[in-house]
């Protein structure tokens, strides 16, 4: 289930915004560092605004993982294609999270709402150190020397 956050200038989404505002660029980053291969569709790269935004956001890693599931494409076998495919779910993950914060600062007790925010601000932290692991060339020297 999808939702997005009600358009406030509140403190949490703000705080949304401005964080998923900021990641962004380096999951499209590390997305393209790992995948050339022209059968995915182009990453997502319109701007985060709005809370819509982040639904259009989320929609869109969630159809990249799919697609790049159902390709009879080899470009992406094996380690590539297992990391773009966790950098979208993480992605997705993390703006899920991010509206249950938004919804969660209107709507509940200031314990799950500090919950929320901290389980936030722990999927970005967590997708942003995925990203840096990749742009960084770790994770290909990992892998096999070089992409």
């Amino acid at each position: 289930m999808t939702t997005t956050l009600d358009l406030q200038h509140d403190n949490a989404t703000t705080h949304v915004l401005n964080q998923t505002r900021t990641t962004a660029p380096a999951i499209a980053e590390a997305i393209g560092h790992v995948s050339p291969c022209t059968h995915l569709p182009a990453w997502h790269s319109a701007p985060i605004t709005l809370p819509a935004d982040l639904r259009e956001h989320q929609e869109h890693a969630r159809r990249f993982r799919t697609e790049l599931t159902e390709t009879a494409c080899t470009c992406l076998h094996g380690l590539p294609e297992q990391l773009l495919a966790d950098l979208a779910r993480r992605w997705a993950d993390a703006l899920d999270a991010g509206v249950w914060y938004g919804q969660s600062a209107h709507r509940s007790s200031p314990e799950v709402r500090d919950h929320s925010r901290r389980e936030f601000d722990r999927a970005l932290r967590d997708i942003r150190a995925l990203a840096d692991w990749i742009t960084s060339g770790t994770a290909a020297h990992t892998a096999r020397g070089a992409w």
